[in-house]
């Protein structure tokens, strides 16, 4: 069955009477100013052209503003069911005011019609009901006089079937211009474009951002609770150090996870957490804590660094560190950061796990586009019986 043959079965291939309607009622306000400049200047018949096209002019000229076009684009989706994206609020272009005003036309002109050949359709539909009243009266009939009788029923039949025929049709028709006159321009579909790309990399970043954060911790604070679990007896002082550093990681990801929701939100969002490589000893301590060996080497002026090249770096530390705990366990690790004069060097290295590499490089990807962003080069892998996380930041490109 055809798309426009499955339209005639639901309700909703009908959506163009009430639009229909609606396209005559905005014709009503308009028509004063038209109708007496017709009579004023035109003879006989000519007036009620004349009157047709002051109507149309005045409703091209009303469309051309931008609110009518948002207007229309909200009546479109909401009667016709079609799902045009909304204009923005900057002023629309010349060609896009152009096509809104044509719609506005023809949208009071095709809907004024179709009212009229409904309406049309609809008394021969009722015909019969004169005859089966008894009424006698005699009609002309493409050109034949017939009375009242009951070839009324088979003709009311073909109107029914007509009507619905020119309904649907008109719906079709309606959805099609509309969509042609009302959708957005390649102007448009590329603003449109630009914004869904820059919520997908909010949402990319946001999720970087919660893997970082959250998944340190939880790395973190799963090790220190094992440990912990097992000391609880033997060693009370470092279970209550161990109870101490998941608490301090806690806030922090808490202080994270705040931030991102608030994003995600849209709401006013409390102040950005600012983790820089000026921190990374603070991570080297909490890793010891939760049994890592980690020898931290750091030269040049690390604090004097770009704030993103400085948050990025803290980030990459992180995840170096995390992947040493959930991969290699407790073990020895070299955490080297060098700030030279035009570029920001990270190596975190790590003993490989007795199975060889491990799968899930969600974190890893997510470090390279970040690196990358920053025009920088990202290396990870194994290194002679090692695992070697490393990247170089320039500086200069960066700041």
């Amino acid at each position: 069955m055809s798309g426009f043959a499955r339209s005639l079965l639901r309700p909703g291939g009908y959506r163009s009477i009430p639009y229909a309607v609606l396209g005559a009622v905005l014709a009503v306000p308009v028509a004063p100013f038209a109708v007496p400049w017709a009579l004023l200047t035109g003879e006989g018949r000519s007036r009620a052209l004349l009157a047709v096209l002051a109507l149309a002019a005045l409703l091209g000229l009303l469309g051309l503003t931008g609110p009518v076009r948002r207007f229309g684009v909200a009546v479109a989706n909401g009667l016709l069911g079609t799902d045009l994206p909304a204009p923005g609020r900057a002023r629309p272009a010349w060609p896009d005011r152009l096509r809104s005003g044509a719609w506005l036309v023809l949208h009071s002109g095709l809907g004024g019609l179709l009212l009229v050949v409904d309406a049309v359709l609809a008394l021969g539909v009722l015909s019969p009901a004169m005859w089966l009243n008894g009424d006698q009266a005699e009609f002309t009939f493409f050109g034949a006089k017939a009375v009242a009788g009951p070839w009324m029923l088979p003709v009311a039949l073909v109107m029914l079937v007509l009507a619905l025929l020119v309904t649907a049709a008109a719906t079709r028709a309606f959805q099609a211009g509309a969509t042609a006159l009302l959708g957005p321009s390649t102007t448009e579909r590329t603003a449109l474009a630009e914004r869904r790309s820059a919520v997908l990399a909010q949402r990319n970043r946001l999720a970087r951002e919660l893997h970082d954060s959250i998944g340190h911790t939880l790395t973190t604070s799963t090790i220190q609770a094992a440990a912990a679990a097992e000391l609880v007896e033997a060693d009370p002082a470092q279970v209550r150090r161990a109870l101490g550093t998941i608490e301090e990681a806690s806030r922090s990801a808490l202080e994270d996870l705040d931030h991102v929701l608030g994003l995600l939100r849209e709401e006013p969002a409390t102040k950005e957490p600012t983790r820089t490589l000026a921190e990374v000893d603070v991570l080297a301590v909490r890793a010891r804590e939760a049994g890592l060996d980690v020898r931290l080497a750091v030269t040049g002026p690390v604090a004097a660094l770009p704030a993103a090249v400085s948050r990025e770096g803290y980030r990459i530390v992180q995840e170096g560190l995390t992947n040493a705990l959930r991969h290699a366990g407790p073990g020895t690790v070299d955490v080297r950061v060098e700030a030279g004069p035009d570029r920001l060097g990270i190596a975190v290295v790590n003993a490989l796990p007795g199975d060889g590499p491990r799968t899930g490089r969600r974190g890893l990807a997510g470090l390279a586009e970040r690196v990358e962003a920053l025009r920088g080069e990202l290396d990870a892998g194994p290194d002679g019986g090692q695992w070697r996380l490393s990247a170089t930041i320039p500086l200069r490109a960066a700041a």
